[in-house]
């Protein structure tokens, strides 16, 4: 029986036949809603067939590369420790944006690249129950659910406002940008009254 550390209500769910096997996904984030600096990560369960049993190994056969724009960088998958056929992967998001997961290798021998994309707030979850080919031997033949992408640190701060450290860099970076404007405003009013106080002479 397949035990599920996380709540898959916020997790997405895919169903694909691959070489004549039907495999079940359910794909999402861990700690959601996630937040700009804090620590999450893939969280991902992989069964089979009618009586989902659950997918071991796949930390050996598959890779995971996180995909942002053209953004793209590679984490471990490990094993949840405790629980078959549950895998975690952690990052820590550095900016409120779009991403997906992407898995690449083999399921049991057969080759597979899935990609599996946030959806952002205020967007409606996936229902998609028609069957399609998305590459040879693979067919996807149901996917719903959804998972949230990175929020903004700022907007989840209780009892006070968090700031992310992009969102201090970019302040930092206006303070300073303002301050050389002052300085250099300054020393141009300084050339200016010397330029005039010559000609009065």
């Amino acid at each position: 029986m397949l035990l599920m550390p996380f709540t898959a209500s916020a997790h997405e769910h895919a169903s694909y036949v691959i070489a004549g096997t039907t495999y079940n996904f359910v794909i999402g984030s861990q700690n959601e809603p996630i937040a700009v600096d804090d620590k999450t990560g893939l969280d991902l369960a992989v069964t089979k067939g009618v009586g989902a049993t659950p997918v071991t190994g796949l930390e050996e056969t598959l890779k995971v590369e996180l995909v942002a724009g053209k953004e793209r960088k590679s984490i471990a998958l490990k094993p949840s420790w405790g629980h078959e056929g549950v895998y975690e992967a952690a990052f820590y998001p550095t900016k409120a944006t779009t991403f997906g997961y992407r898995l690449t290798g083999t399921i049991e021998g057969n080759p597979v690249d899935l990609t599996f994309t946030c959806t952002p707030g205020g967007e409606k979850a996936k229902n998609d129950t028609e069957a399609k080919e998305i590459a040879p031997g693979v067919t996807q033949i149901s996917l719903s659910g959804s998972f949230g992408c990175p929020v903004a640190k700022e907007n989840l701060g209780f009892p006070e406002k968090s700031a992310s450290i992009d969102s201090l860099i970019k302040k930092a970076d206006t303070g300073a940008m303002k301050e050389n404007a002052a300085l250099a405003l300054g020393a141009i009013a300084l050339v200016v009254a010397v330029v005039s106080m010559r000609r009065k002479r």
